[in-house]
């Protein structure tokens, strides 16, 4: 789904429910009062405050600001919102296209993110309403709470949801340390959201801090606040390597929409013995990019061999991997580029796991094959890795040089195992999962599977084992 359909998507469902919003909050007032309690904590009245996705703004009048603004994309809520609370400004519009001169002390975002398309870009939008001591609260609900919530909707017992992305507080918190946010402090609320005397009290006052069982609480909070813009660049270049067998019904528009970045961007296709009309297709349009290379040998060697082929050829700094199948917007390869062209991390590894894929983006083993992998890369490295088999990937040339590859046919445990050898920080980047428009996925889940669990079992020696000759040094 696009970002446009998304966000009709969603402005369509809020205006539907908004004549009940109100009454589906009565319905769970135990949950809505607590939640407006702890926002209450934090907001000292007669502050400037905006909150982002204010429903009929029943939030917002509770902070008692001195000035008040409130967006939604819906504007059947914003409607209801107006006639509640006339002393305040209500305006409908997603906060990425929200624009004012304002500066606010503190930024509400009650269940925001779990609505929205691409996180990373309302927090980019975010920034401009803040001065340097603006508090951002964001509340959102804890993704284990899903199919308990998907259950009681059916029975009518909650508000409909509607399209979203319950995503895990440690997933938000990796995306601010790539934007310009600090987390001050965080937690979790309401492990029992229904009013039962004493159990609720417990379980909300005493449950909610003991380490284990407060991840199962209903709301993840953060209290957020913006850090002084990093606006050093190194003035780095990007090489773009984009290995591909049999994409001719890709490959032309992935090069098209490859996005400039850094003082140079090259990009370099590395036709793995393809036996269609890949190499002809690239050829085509040449003249059309002066910076386009094409690598092109026979037979077939897999995705590894043709990533090593191309990195080699690389003449830019930042070495970066696009699928040529475009399951991964090219649009969002500035987000891997910066990071490293600003100097905060050293390898960036793409995510699936955040956004919901697009259907069929995935077959349930391979997403299931994921998951474990990315538990068995995270032990071994010592590095939170939730998606080890992004084709998307970026680091520097001259760390590349000292990386081993050849082991794993893929070459993604090769450049993880690498990465975290030489000591770099990862840092992991949420993609839009998109199914391929043209061709077929070449990943075979258990023979490519069994490959995997044999470069797992070479990285656990390389990195944890020590022979007795080097524990003796």
């Amino acid at each position: 789904m696009s970002p446009i359909a998304h966000k009709d998507t969603v402005r369509e469902h809020f205006d539907k429910i908004a004549q009940d919003y109100d009454k589906w909050k009565r319905k769970n007032a135990y949950y809505y009062r607590n939640i407006k309690a702890f926002i209450q904590r934090i907001v000292r009245p007669g502050s400037t405050v905006l909150e982002v996705g204010c429903g009929t703004g029943e939030v917002l009048a509770s902070t008692k600001p001195k000035r008040g603004v409130g967006i939604d994309i819906s504007p059947e809520m914003i409607k209801l919102a107006k006639e509640k609370f006339s002393e305040h400004t209500f305006l409908s519009a997603p906060i990425e296209e929200f624009y004012s001169k304002e500066k606010f002390d503190y930024i509400i975002m009650v269940d925001v993110v779990d609505h929205v398309y691409d996180i990373m870009s309302v927090f980019e939008s975010i920034h401009r309403f803040c001065h340097p001591t603006t508090r951002i609260i964001l509340t959102t609900i804890n993704p284990w709470w899903d199919p308990i919530l998907s259950f009681l909707e059916k029975f009518g017992a909650k508000m409909p949801e509607g399209p979203h992305n319950f995503i895990e507080k440690r997933n938000i918190s990796k995306m601010l340390d790539l934007l310009d946010f600090s987390i001050n402090y965080s937690g979790y609320l309401l492990l029992f959201p229904k009013y039962l005397p004493l159990l609720s009290f417990l379980a909300n006052t005493v449950g909610v801090r003991i380490w284990g069982l407060n991840k199962l609480s209903s709301v993840q909070y953060m209290v957020i606040q913006p850090t002084p813009k990093n606006t050093t660049h190194l003035g780095l270049g990007c090489s773009i390597i984009i290995p591909c067998y049999n994409e001719e019904g890709n490959i032309e528009e992935a090069i098209r929409r490859v996005p400039q970045m850094g003082t140079k961007t090259e990009i370099i296709v590395v036709n793995d013995g393809s036996t269609d009309q890949t190499t002809n297709r690239v050829k085509n349009i040449q003249s059309s990019f002066p910076h386009l290379k094409l690598i092109d040998y026979t037979p077939n060697r897999g995705k590894g061999y043709a990533v090593q082929q191309g990195f080699d050829a690389a003449t830019q700094e930042v070495l970066m991997i696009l699928d040529a199948d475009m399951s991964v917007p090219p649009e969002e390869l500035p987000r891997f580029f910066e990071p490293l062209n600003k100097g905060i991390c050293q390898f960036i590894n793409g995510t699936r796991m955040v956004y919901p894929m697009e259907d069929q983006a995935m077959r349930f083993l391979n997403l299931l094959g994921n998951k474990i992998f990315g538990l068995m890369m995270t032990f071994i490295t010592h590095q939170e890795l939730s998606d080890t088999l992004c084709g998307t990937k970026a680091l520097y040339k001259k760390d590349y040089k000292f990386i081993k590859m050849g082991i794993d046919k893929w070459g993604d445990f090769d450049l993880l195992f690498g990465a975290a050898k030489l000591g770099n920080k990862i840092m992991e980047v949420p993609v839009h999962y998109l199914r391929r428009q043209s061709g077929h996925s070449k990943m075979k889940t258990f023979r490519h599977g069994l490959h995997l669990l044999a470069a797992c079992v070479r990285g656990f020696r390389e990195l944890i084992l020590i022979s007795p000759e080097k524990a003796s040094d």
